[in-house]
């Protein structure tokens, strides 16, 4: 019975991969699908889709070299003393710290470390799940923070504030919520400890410089290959939606479900329609609107934040979909992903509701 179970066992390892090759096939199909497509030359797919792929996929292959780098070098724990503190909070342990001081700089190198210390068994699923969540929280509204200044404060003024104040506070409420459930959750991690030269094995004894060789190959082309496998096909498919008008339907599905009492009508469609699209454009909108006096200062912080959280399934379709589905592969990516933007959507309705019923 024993010697039939490994038989089995063994039959199973041998037998093939069938993922590479469907996701092989959608390609083939998406990259068809490219050159049929009406309005599509080769100019604009290589505006559209090569040069964008490319800087992404680059993207990615360093951030890989960076958590090589990180982990061969022993500077995981250096990193991860920099959030232990909040991260024993909610019980997370110093891989999750290590990924989450990372995000600040770099969210697709956070996730990468996370995803990477999963594969090797460093991190439970729960963890790492609720530790994607955390880096969408603080790190990811830090890293476009500059950039949201920078639009809205010129445009918008006192309204632009009061929206960037609310929006920040979101975050950090995403961030308290991603840390409880981490304390209900997770058990307490074990400190990292040095282990003395009796414990070391083979590959600890090794230099750091060879270490670092090693996970930049065992990283970098294994890991990259797997994630373009994943990234570059929806990454196709995304823009063949785009080029089929698909987000703009889903826009006006989305604003004509939409009744808010508080707001003009005018002021609400227009602004929910521009940030939709661009988020530029929807603080010049509110911006001109509030300037005309169509919306008052509530109004128009209120239309942003609903603009904001419409837009949010468009947005996570258009940009994040690809790099979650590369990194965390599609399952996996799809959950984090979905998990992710609930909870922004909750966070933000949550400090729009309050705001609404106190000024």
């Amino acid at each position: 019975m024993m010697q039939l179970e490994k038989q089995n066992n063994a039959q199973h390892k041998k037998r093939p991969k069938t993922a590479p090759y469907v996701w092989a096939a959608i390609t083939l199909l998406s990259i068809g699908l490219l050159f049929i497509t009406p309005g599509m030359s080769l100019p604009l797919i290589v505006h559209r889709i090569v040069w964008p792929l490319s800087r992404l996929l680059i993207i990615m292959a360093i951030s890989l070299g960076l958590s090589a780098l990180v982990e061969g070098m022993g500077w995981s724990e250096i990193v991860a003393k920099l959030s232990r503190p909040l991260m024993r909070t909610g019980n997370f342990s110093d891989w999750s710290g290590t990924a989450f001081t990372t995000a600040f700089l770099s969210g697709v190198a956070g996730n990468t470390i996370l995803w990477n210390a999963y594969k090797e068994k460093k991190l439970s699923k729960s963890e790492m799940l609720l530790a994607a969540l955390l880096n969408l929280g603080l790190p990811s509204y830090t890293l476009h923070l500059p950039t949201t200044i920078a639009i809205i404060i010129p445009l918008v003024g006192t309204a632009g504030f009061i929206y960037i104040s609310l929006t920040l506070i979101a975050a950090l409420l995403r961030t308290a919520i991603v840390l409880i459930l981490g304390r209900l959750i997770l058990s307490l991690p074990k400190k990292m400890k040095k282990p003395g030269p009796e414990h070391q094995n083979k590959e600890e004894l090794e230099p750091r410089k060879k270490q670092v060789k090693k996970l930049l190959l065992r990283y970098v082309p294994g890991r990259l290959s797997q994630i373009a496998m994943y990234t570059v096909p929806i990454y196709i498919i995304v823009v063949l939606l785009q080029q089929w008008d698909f987000f703009e339907w889903l826009q006006d599905k989305s604003t004509s479900i939409i009744s808010i009492e508080a707001l003009p009508v005018e002021g609400i469609s227009v602004v929910v329609f521009s940030i939709v699209a661009e988020f530029t454009a929807g603080a010049a909108a509110a911006g001109a609107m509030l300037n005309a006096g169509v919306l008052t200062v509530k109004e128009t912080v209120l239309a942003l934040l609903f603009g904001s959280v419409i837009a949010t399934p468009v947005r996570a379709l258009r940009h994040q979909l690809p790099r979650y589905l590369g990194i965390f592969q599609p399952k996996m990516g799809i959950i984090i992903l979905m998990m992710g933007q609930t909870l922004r959507i909750i966070s933000v309705v949550i400090v729009g509701v309050i705001y609404f019923l106190i000024y």
